[in-house]
């Protein structure tokens, strides 16, 4: 029960702004050709630049980062990985193109060597190879990646294959930009995924035939960015993750329906464009000290520590300021909740100092903000029921005293008795 009291404190404090970041100007954002597109810090987790970042669109090969990772997390580098009858009947973008009379079913593959086809040369066939080689089948390693998708909050994905290719206009994996940052992430944290997206060419051995493949990445090395994830399919146009590291930062950038052009690199293009925004962009006010982000609701009992449980509700003020990215996402996401569990009033009268959290998606940052709240607020709350309180002691007081005398007289009249027998 308390935790549902608690859980209906935090709901309530769900901050209402209707001007923010309205002290600052917005900084001129960059005018790019990807229909969605994000910057994140992978360290802080906020989001720098957003543009329909909760669209939900088809990722293509994009897709192969969380493919990837569960892979990573579940295979060795060393592990032997069979190619499949699956894997076979996939010619588009795979490994069976490279070999005379294509690879057979049977063979076997290094797990650092699919890792290589898949995130270098973006193998089509290898992503079935990874995806069967955990799960026993498409379809439930298609599960784990909903599954995984999920736990890191990337909630409005859906994944219906390993390496994004599209069965038809509607049937395809959806994700949007933002979750695909989240994913992206967590992809990044695998030094495996990592140090191969880092290479620029490298060599596959499939049945004893070397197998030269090189990057798609055509921006790696240039400008921080230490590796990425193509794709590029009919419903969901020219995509591309990227990772930066620079002056001590890292982001990930996403880019979700960009166009291919004559030469495929519109998607770069944008990409760069966004980076060099994410590393120069500021934070701008979002909320002032001494601003109402909110009320709680609090409960006591009405005579402190006996009598009926009564609730009242609070405002909450900032005591310093708050500063956020200017973007969409932000604007729409940001909130400000309660979550301290003390929830009786008596105890933060005198205007305590409590801790907020600021949340926008799965970013959370602690801020300071003040509970207005007197002893005189809640005195003046429940005058009614302290006065008739009080009149009812004063009655109860005169009773007793009138009592008492009566006592008194009583005794009084009995010794006079026995004085004069």
């Amino acid at each position: 029960m308390r935790k549902k009291f608690i859980k209906s404190i935090a709901l309530s404090l769900l901050v209402a702004v209707t001007l923010p970041f309205s002290v600052n100007a917005k900084a001129a954002e960059p005018d790019i050709l990807g229909v969605s597109a994000l910057v994140m810090d992978m360290d802080t987790g906020e989001v720098i630049y957003s543009k329909n970042a909760d669209d939900e669109r088809s990722p293509a090969s994009t897709t192969k980062l969380l493919t990837s990772l569960i892979f990573a997390e579940n295979k060795k580098k060393s592990d032997l990985i069979a190619y499949t009858n699956n894997s076979a009947n996939l010619t588009e973008t795979s490994l069976n193109g490279f070999i005379s009379g294509g690879v057979k079913a049977g063979d076997t593959i290094s797990a650092d060597d699919v890792m290589k086809a898949v995130m270098i040369f973006s193998a089509n066939d290898a992503s079935v190879m990874m995806a069967e080689s955990v799960a026993g089948s498409v379809a439930a390693f298609s599960n784990m990646m909903n599954e995984k998708a999920k736990e890191l909050g990337a909630t409005h994905s859906n994944f219906i294959n390993p390496n994004g290719l599209e069965i038809n206009s509607t049937t395809h994996n959806v994700t949007t930009a933002y979750d695909l940052a989240l994913i992206a992430t967590e992809a990044f944290k695998s030094d495996w995924i990592k140090n191969v997206m880092a290479e620029k060419s490298t060599s596959v051995s499939v049945d004893g035939t070397t197998i030269l493949i090189d990057t798609r990445n055509k921006i790696l090395g240039k400008d921080g960015n230490v590796g990425g994830k193509t794709g590029n399919e009919d419903q969901a146009g020219h995509c591309f993750v990227g990772y930066f590291q620079k002056d001590g930062r890292n982001l990930v950038t996403v880019v979700l329906g960009s166009e291919y052009g004559v030469d495929g690199t519109n998607v770069f293009n944008d990409t760069l464009s966004i980076a060099n925004y994410g590393y120069t962009a500021k934070e701008s006010l979002y909320k002032e000290a001494g601003s109402e982000v909110g009320t709680v609701t609090l409960n006591y009992k009405l005579f402190r520590f006996f009598g009926p449980t009564k609730e009242i509700t609070a405002p909450i003020v900032l005591s310093k300021d708050i500063n956020l990215y200017n973007n969409d996402f932000n604007n729409d996401h940001a909130e400000i909740l309660y979550k301290g569990e003390e929830t009786n009033a008596w105890k933060l009268t005198g205007n305590k100092t409590v801790n907020l959290t600021l949340k926008v998606g799965q970013f959370e940052e602690t801020v300071e903000g003040t509970i207005i709240l007197t002893t005189g607020d809640l005195l003046k709350a429940n005058l009614p029921l302290y006065g008739a309180a009080l009149l009812f002691t004063v009655i109860v007081i005169v009773l007793v005293v009138v009592l008492i005398k009566l006592i008194n007289m009583n005794k009084r009249k009995s010794r006079r008795n026995r004085y004069y027998r």
